[in-house]
């Protein structure tokens, strides 16, 4: 293999790598939702839903893991009672 050959290998390797992370990050990239708007939507899903679709909503408009996401929610129904 020249090492022309081997710096177009490198080169297209190092731009698959760049394409998957850009990829990776672009899904994770969240903008700053109202908090007030999150926690009025986790209410009303509380009461219609339940809890499982209050933590899928509350993940989906955050970007908070399953935990975070569980905690949050439990917090938001105990300040409605």
């Amino acid at each position: 293999m020249t090492p022309l050959m081997m710096a177009g290998l490198a080169l297209g390797g190092a731009g698959l790598v760049m394409l998957v992370v850009a990829q990776y990050l672009g899904h994770r990239a969240v903008t700053a939702p109202d908090p007030d708007a999150v926690r009025a939507e986790v209410r009303d899903t509380l009461g219609r839903d339940g809890h499982a679709a209050s933590v899928r909503i509350y993940r989906e408009r955050t970007g908070a893991g399953l935990l975070e996401a569980h905690d949050a929610v439990r917090r938001i129904a105990r300040e409605s009672h």
